[in-house]
């Protein structure tokens, strides 16, 4: 659904590892997230940028990566942007300010953590969100 989008900024995305994990939650939900994430990782980063998704699997979790190339999210608004209908300043995207509200709901629901970082924190630019689930037992 997102490589359109992808395409026409020139996106490149990359899915790395092979790893499968069976966690609780549902598809539908899973689905949402990924492309919650995915989606505004594509509308975030410059033209001609990256992004990167993968799965690794720790101590009974897994933990899904998206990560881009993009300007990442300075520390003062990581917590304002989970809130509904919340955009950051001079971001010029289009959307509702919705996604990641919506990505926070249902972690909430399925008991999954949400980390966000930069991709390189030297320069503090990159976003590289983590989404850390447990695993089916």
């Amino acid at each position: 659904d997102l490589m359109p989008l992808a395409e026409a900024k020139q996106i490149d995305i990359g899915v790395e590892g092979t790893q499968d994990a069976e966690i609780l939650a549902s598809e539908l939900d899973m689905v949402a997230v990924v492309k919650n994430l995915v989606d505004n990782a594509i509308r975030y980063t410059p033209e001609g940028g990256r992004v990167d998704i993968s799965v690794v699997i720790l101590e009974a979790k897994a933990e899904l990566f998206v990560q881009d190339s993009g300007p990442g999210i300075p520390l003062a608004e990581r917590d304002r942007v989970f809130d509904p209908f919340y955009r950051i300043l001079g971001s010029e995207q289009i959307g509702s300010g919705l996604g990641l509200s919506i990505v926070q709901t249902i972690a909430n629901r399925i008991g999954a953590e949400i980390r966000l970082d930069f991709v390189d924190e030297t320069q503090q630019t990159g976003l590289k969100v983590s989404v850390i689930v447990p695993m089916k037992q």
